[in-house]
């Protein structure tokens, strides 16, 4: 079998390696990225998946996940198969039908969303400052949180509240964001469950977003008290926010001041977590804050342990390593760390107000 008959995977892939070059050299600079993709053509592009996944009841994203790796491990047998068997040519083009499958993904994924990830940072559209941030002004705002967090949780029965009237809820104050207007697409808000949320929890996720669908899917088993702010969090990532520590400063931002109480706990509830985190290396810091909490909110947090330690073991570890992996890749140099620097957000976001309200 000649050169000719691999020509047309050739050609396939020298197109798309053209086109990752175009979209490696268009990401290098932020503005030109937020002006021109996260606002131009991401919202257009959404109509797309919206108009082909959203009206669907059930994960579009679960099943193409599923067949794309049932496709690279059939194609990989075969390719192993066919070159034990000496059949060198046909094992070649198998492999070369591997790699278009590849490319093609990877480059999708940064058409279809991830090229967000290379937009201008939330800090700056909001002047942030998260770079002068002390220690006193740190325990402070963590002080204030647990303060109101105590207060939130006497007043609230969790026992009471709707995971499915949440997601209607939710995906209405989002559509209607007036906060960070423009820099979110409203184009399609809508989150669904996954096809297993009980698969999912082995994964220590508590929600997820799809790129190559842009379906949001949040995880139904998750305690009650998480399930507002991780919903708004994944929202905020089909709306166009990249980043983990900025969707995770939204939902803080669009949570806290709703009326409804269970919203605005898991809003400081999440928060606290993330401003406790930093102080762990000094454990009788952290303890103090601990003590500082109600017996309610500490009755959430062992709650909340005991039931991802159901789900702890070698599944989640993996997941963990290729995920930190993949946000490492995408711009987020820190991996997983990156989630817990939502703290520096919501600091800075304070000490603007303060410095506003001296005026």
């Amino acid at each position: 079998m000649g050169i000719g008959a691999f020509k047309k995977y050739y050609w396939a892939i020298g197109v798309l390696l053209v086109v990752q070059l175009f979209l490696y050299l268009f990401q290098q600079d932020p503005e030109r990225v937020e002006v021109y993709y996260s606002r131009m053509f991401y919202p257009i592009f959404s109509y797309f998946p919206a108009m082909l996944f959203t009206w669907l009841p059930f994960s579009i994203g679960d099943i193409f996940y599923l067949c794309s790796l049932i496709t690279v491990i059939a194609l990989l047998f075969l390719c192993l198969k066919l070159l034990f068997q000496r059949k060198y040519s046909a094992s070649y083009r198998t492999m070369l039908q591997l790699l278009v499958f590849g490319v093609f993904l990877y480059t999708y994924f940064y058409i279809s969303w991830g090229t967000n990830y290379y937009r201008i940072p939330l800090a700056q559209h909001l002047h942030l400052d998260v770079d002068h941030i002390s220690k006193a002004d740190h325990l402070h705002v963590l002080e204030k949180y647990i303060l109101i967090a105590n207060e939130l949780r006497e007043g609230l029965d969790l026992s009471s509240e709707s995971k499915k009237n949440a997601r209607m809820e939710l995906r209405h104050l989002m559509c209607n964001d007036d906060l960070f207007t423009p820099m979110l697409s409203k184009t399609q808000v809508h989150s669904k469950a996954p096809i297993s949320s009980e698969l999912v929890s082995y994964f220590t996720v508590t929600g997820y977003f799809n790129p190559f669908t842009q379906e949001v899917h949040v995880n139904q088993d998750i305690p009650i008290q998480s399930y507002p702010f991780t919903a708004v969090h994944e929202l905020a990532h089909q709306m166009g926010i990249g980043f983990e520590d900025e969707c995770n400063f939204i939902a803080f931002r669009k949570l806290i001041d709703h009326n409804n109480l269970w919203y605005r706990y898991s809003a400081y509830y999440e928060t606290i977590q993330y401003l406790l985190r930093p102080l762990l290396h000094d454990k009788e810091l952290y303890q103090s804050y601990i003590a500082k909490l109600s017996p309610l909110v500490k009755a959430d947090f062992l709650q909340e342990k005991e039931f991802w330690k159901s789900y702890s073991g070698w599944i989640n570890s993996v997941a963990a390593v290729f995920y930190s992996g993949y946000l490492k890749h995408n711009n987020q140099p820190e991996g997983l760390e990156r989630y817990n620097m939502m703290a520096k957000l919501v600091i800075a976001w304070e000490l603007k107000n303060q410095q506003t309200s001296d005026f």
